[in-house]
């Protein structure tokens, strides 16, 4: 569902969903409330937060705090384990220089082929999780090139340098293909969505000095837990959304100038 929901809408539109939703709820559910059982008014206090409210607001900050923590350590590993595969395929790239000319530029011009084939469409379906046959393909065709010219280019020193960095290769990309998919467990985003029910609920019973600055401070109270929420949602997921992983490391002038060539 939040994997949907990156892929669909703008950042402004999700802040009108999640923090304008939690806003509703807070809100709204005090003003049911008061409806629904008007003598909860009379018994509200007026001097302090109830003790269910510290306790419920103070275990679901540490959890969201703690949540969030997680999600950017997750979001900040998929960049480095791509800018670790574009580093290896520049790599790739340096090693295959020394080879003979014809392998040279052959492995070259497939090493760049794979990153333009990552860059223009893995990288829009890593967006949804999976990544693209094609690229596969394209290093099946290094593989190929490389197996072909094992019994006139073996003895090169570069030869086995290219193919370990090939190896190289394959490991890193693996790692990034799996980072598409790193997200909270389901159970952990439902108590997550309870957790922020039940501390905007406990607000319900506070009243500062009337019903007006309450409604007020449960508006704040909620747009806050809706913008935590949505720094949440928008961390979920490395590569969904507005704010995903770079595909820069990939561009065919930034490899080049890593591997010391030149256009």
């Amino acid at each position: 569902m939040d994997r949907w929901l990156l892929n669909t809408f703008s950042n402004w539109q999700l802040i009108v969903i999640v923090v304008g939703g939690a806003v509703c709820f807070g809100v709204g559910g005090f003003l049911l409330m008061r409806t629904l059982v008007p003598s909860i008014g009379g018994h509200s206090e007026s001097r302090t937060l109830s003790s269910a409210f510290g306790l419920a607001t103070g275990l679901f900050s540490f959890i969201l705090a703690f949540t969030i923590g997680q999600l950017y350590g997750n979001f900040t590993r998929a960049q480095a384990n791509a800018r670790a595969e574009a580093t290896v395929l520049s790599q790739v790239l340096r090693s295959s220089a020394g080879l003979p000319p014809g392998l040279a530029l052959t492995i070259r011009n497939e090493s760049l082929q794979y990153a333009k084939e990552v860059q223009q469409h893995e990288w829009s379906a890593m967006s949804h999780g999976h990544g693209t046959t094609l690229a596969w393909e394209d290093l099946d065709a290094m593989y190929g090139t490389m197996e072909r010219h094992r019994t006139d280019a073996s003895d090169n020193p570069y030869y086995a340098q290219t193919l370990a960095r090939l190896n190289d290769l394959v490991v890193a990309r693996r790692a990034r293909l799996d980072d598409a998919n790193l997200s909270l467990p389901a159970i952990f985003q439902v108590m997550l969505l309870l957790g922020a029910a039940l501390a905007l609920s406990t607000t319900f019973y506070f009243k500062p000095f009337g019903e007006g600055i309450q409604i007020w401070m449960i508006g704040a109270a909620s747009a806050l837990v809706g913008m935590a929420m949505l720094v949440a949602l928008m961390l979920d997921y490395p590569y969904s959304g507005s704010i995903a992983v770079s595909k820069a490391p990939f561009d065919t002038p930034t490899l080049l100038l890593l591997s010391g060539l030149h256009g």
